[in-house]
């Protein structure tokens, strides 16, 4: 499955790791917030700009949904047909955005870029967001010792 980070965080990994320190459940519960910011940040947003994928669009943007894990995250795609010549939303992600869409003008052609129109709308607010949950989730179950 691809990866990518939209937002570089200096300390991130080193955040992530010491998270692990903390109980099961202190990870349960961040894993939970990540999600609901994930589902009222994110989805949204990349659902917006799936919309702008030309024909596919509407098909990828059913296809987006949030993942449960520590950092807010979102799937694009899936492994199911959804396409008439059977194709997945995952086969037609990468090339909805960097191939070419016709236009009303004949011969003329644009690229949706859709896959780099997305974070701009929901990074600052996301993030804030993300930080005051680790805020809170260390603050619950740090149990005053010192990582």
């Amino acid at each position: 499955m691809a990866s990518t980070t939209e937002a570089y965080i200096p300390g991130l990994n080193r955040l992530l790791r010491d998270l692990r320190a903390l109980p099961p459940e202190a990870n349960a519960e961040l894993r939970d917030a990540s999600q609901t910011i994930a589902d009222r940040y994110m989805v949204p947003a990349w659902r917006a700009a799936a919309l702008r994928a030309g024909p596919w669009g509407p098909k990828l943007a059913q296809s987006i949904r949030s993942r449960r894990d520590r950092v807010p995250a979102v799937i694009i795609g899936g492994g199911r047909k959804v396409f008439s010549g059977g194709a997945t939303a995952t086969m037609a992600r990468y090339p909805s955005s960097a191939g070419r869409v016709r236009q009303a003008i004949p011969e003329a052609f644009t690229r949706t870029g859709w896959l780099k129109a997305a974070h701009p709308a929901y990074i600052g607010p996301a993030v804030n967001e993300w930080g005051n949950a680790v805020s809170g989730v260390v603050r619950k179950w740090n149990h005053g010792r010192d990582y």
